[in-house]
């Protein structure tokens, strides 16, 4: 069972009552969709090569070798059939059905195959109630329908009802306990060459449920999977399977919000298609089996398939490599998704994105990434792996609602992918419900988006509508290009025809350009109060306040809505004074210090430096007696006269033999504003010794008769720096983004909810 790449959730909002948008979910149930009416009694005995078998024995009785026995003999007049009664036959090895041999049931809800480990549990070891031989003829095919396969890891669980929650979910099989059985122990049907399996219901199976590997033009069709009655099973795949599966075709089947695991992955196929399935999970049976998820739809090494018209009940599509599995045998080689279509699918309620489509290698042991290849490349047993790269993969015409985090996303390592993707036409709401507003997927930080992609060239997002109608709205952007924390990041992106709103933030995000998070989000009373943004290259221009997603202030660097954070020139030198700067020394002949009436944003009047000769200019506030062991923060706001320059706020610690010791914020790529202001800020502890603190403030790199204006000048306790007070008290949940200063790109919000 595999769930999608880590998410490491860095701010949760509240979870919201879902509103209504579409049609509802199918309901589960046994009656066929579009298969043929079972095999009569009166249709096989008609047929010379159907061959009857007889009524279930009962009980505790095997009927295991009168099967076969009618197996056998069927298979000295192929192609032929098998043809099963009424009731449950009870088996203490499982069927192997030759090539050209088939196996019908009187009916999904009649013919009962049921395995019997308390026989001999390793009977049934990496074993499956019907499996084929070892054969193999050009051209053969078989049938398996009208039938339930029936594990019994409860015992005697798994008649049909109308069970929405499995038989005491998550914990191990019965047989498992009690007789000692390993796992992987009685599986549903392992599937051979152009096998069909139609109306069969899959329940109470420990391992695998259906199992197709290197399998070609398998058909797996109208089927039903299930833990009800009292049922359990194990949390491998429902349909899993691959080692190069060709033209495998699942379509119309049906799986239960009982199952367990994921629905659907293959691992390593080509022209695979799943269309018109429908999987339904629940939050209550995910919870009760201590997963966040489970039914989704893995496609790992799939190259030319499609994936069209299913309808996923909280789970999702994942479009992956390989390189997640040990790196031997097929999984050696790393392939890339790639010519796959994904459309006309309908995803309501993932606990994560709607669909991903993720691009990666690992590095053999001479540090390297793999050998570009396609397909039909392998590597040799001495030699580096080959990774095929991936691409060309179109995501069209879904409807994704109420997906956790990002409706679609396309990312992971650069050189894992060569061809662009296509995602036009979807329509996703109200992304972001009940989720995250900022997750990791392992190879960067998206914010939660209607589409996402932080990897390929030449990629067309086009015709999307993006919509959050939620009276507390959890979509931030419509668009997001490239990820915050990431190395990979597309370019040349068409991004065009798409339809946005009610979004929180902008239809198009580019997360390169991010300023940081602001820290330490707290709320207290009627105020928020949170750590100033660090400034680095991406400068900040100031915060953006919403509450419960909607826009409640916007409080500029340097506003007078931001308050307690200057030093004015009382004995304790941390309050906040409007009026006046006094207490600010020049740091050394090189630095003339004045008042200027012009530009102060906070106090009508700014502290002016000018640069007496070339080099560094700085300033020192008064001494404050400090608590050792008490963190410390100093903060600025600085504009530049002409010149932009690197600035840096930071902090100076005197002991008793008049030792000073300056420690200052680093901002290697940062520079003060031309327009507007820009802040930096330094926190400390101060050290074992030391009778005074002081803030100081540097621009470097100056020129003879430069000036530079600075503001908001300031030195408090703790390390927030920023505070917003609502009008009428906190309530609900607040996000908190920092604006840059050139583009007003926003940093991933903070989250607080108020007490």
């Amino acid at each position: 069972m595999r769930l999608i790449l880590p998410a490491v959730v860095v701010a949760a909002t509240s979870f919201l009552a879902a509103p209504a948008h579409a049609a509802a979910v199918p309901t589960y149930e046994l009656t066929s969709t579009i298969s043929p009416a079972p095999l009569t009694a009166a249709d096989c005995a008609s047929d010379a090569t159907c061959f009857a078998a007889p009524a279930p024995k009962g009980g505790t009785a095997d009927d295991y070798s009168v099967l076969t026995a009618l197996i056998t003999k069927a298979a000295t007049k192929t192609p032929a059939t098998v043809a099963l009664q009424e009731g449950t036959y009870r088996l203490s090895k499982g069927l192997r059905l030759p090539p050209n041999v088939s196996l019908r049931g009187a009916g999904i809800d009649k013919t009962v195959l049921l395995a019997d480990p308390t026989s001999n549990w390793k009977n049934w070891s990496y074993s499956f109630i019907v499996r084929p031989t070892d054969d193999k003829v050009a051209g053969s095919s078989n049938l398996v329908s009208d039938l339930t396969v029936n594990g019994n890891c409860r015992t005697g669980a798994g008649a049909f009802d109308d069970a929405t929650m499995p038989g005491r979910p998550g914990e191990l099989c019965d047989f498992r306990t009690t007789l000692g059985a390993s796992t992987n122990t009685a599986g549903g049907i392992s599937v051979g060459d152009r096998w069909t399996v139609r109306q069969v219901r899959f329940t109470n199976l420990e391992y695998f449920k259906l199992w197709i590997n290197y399998a070609t033009g398998a058909r797996i069709v109208d089927n039903r999977w299930d833990n009800r009655g009292g049922a359990e099973s194990g949390d491998e795949d429902n349909i899993g399977g691959g080692g190069r599966n060709d033209g495998t075709v699942i379509e119309d089947n049906q799986f239960d919000a009982t199952i367990n695991g994921n629905s659907f992955d293959f691992t390593n196929a080509i022209r695979t298609v799943v269309r018109n399935n429908v999987v339904h999970t629940t939050p209550a049976v995910a919870q009760a089996r201590g997963v966040d998820e489970y039914g989704n739809m893995y496609f790992e090494g799939v190259v030319g398939g499609t994936v069209s018209g299913n309808t996923l009940e909280g789970s999702h599509i994942v479009l992956k490599s390989n390189s997640g599995y040990a790196h031997t045998g097929n999984n050696k080689d790393v392939t890339n998704p790639r010519d796959m279509v994904v459309t006309g699918n309908t995803i309501r309620d993932s606990h994560t994105v709607g669909v991903a489509v993720a691009y990666d290698d690992y590095t053999d042991a001479d540090g390297t990434t793999g050998t570009l290849g396609g397909w039909d490349d392998f590597s040799s047993a001495d030699s580096d792996h080959v990774v095929r790269a991936g691409g060309n993969n179109v995501v069209r015409d879904n409807v994704i609602e109420r997906s956790g985090e990002t409706g679609i996303i396309v990312y992971g390592m650069s050189g894992t992918k060569n061809a662009a993707d296509t995602i036009t036409g979807n329509r996703i709401v109200d992304a972001g419900f009940g989720g995250s507003t900022a997750y990791s997927t392992g190879a960067g930080y998206f914010d939660t988006s209607g589409i996402g992609i932080s990897v390929g060239a030449k990629d067309v997002i086009s015709g999307n509508t993006i919509i959050d109608d939620q009276a507390s709205p959890t979509t931030w952007y419509g668009v997001q290009l490239g990820v915050r924390k990431g190395s990979a990041k597309p370019t040349y992106t068409t991004v065009t025809g798409n339809t946005t709103s009610g979004v929180i933030g902008s239809a198009v995000r580019t997360a390169a350009n991010a300023p940081e998070t602001p820290g330490n989000l707290t709320a207290a009373g009627d105020t928020i109060t949170w750590d100033e943004t660090y400034a680095s290259g991406n400068a900040v221009a100031g915060y953006k306040i919403y509450n419960n997603g909607l826009p409640v202030a916007t409080l500029p660097v340097g506003s007078t809505e931001i308050p307690a954070n200057l030093l004015d020139t009382d004995a304790s030198g941390l309050e906040n004074a409007a009026a006046g700067l006094a207490g600010w020394t020049a740091g050394g002949s090189g630095t003339k210090i004045s008042r200027s009436t012009s530009g102060g944003a906070n106090s009508g009047a700014s502290l002016q430096l000018t640069s007496a000769t070339a080099g560094q200019i700085s300033t020192y506030s008064k001494k404050v007696s400090p608590v050792v062991g008490q963190t410390y923060t100093s903060v600025a706001s600085f504009q530049a006269g002409t010149t932009a320059r690197r600035v840096r706020a930071g902090l100076a610690f005197t002991d008793a033999s008049g030792k000073v010791t300056r420690l200052a914020s680093s901002n290697a790529s940062t520079v003060d504003a031309a327009a507007g202001w820009m802040t930096s800020n330094y926190s400390a502890v101060a050290p074992a010794g030391a009778v005074s603190v002081q803030a100081f403030v540097m621009v470097e790199n100056t020129v003879v008769g430069e000036s530079h204006l600075l503001d908001r000048l300031g030195l408090v306790t703790g390390t927030a720096t920023e505070q917003f007070t609502a009008p009428a008290g906190l309530s609900g949940t607040y996000q908190v983004v920092a604006y840059r200063t050139d583009t007003a790109e926003n940093s991933a919000a903070a989250t607080v909810t108020a007490p």
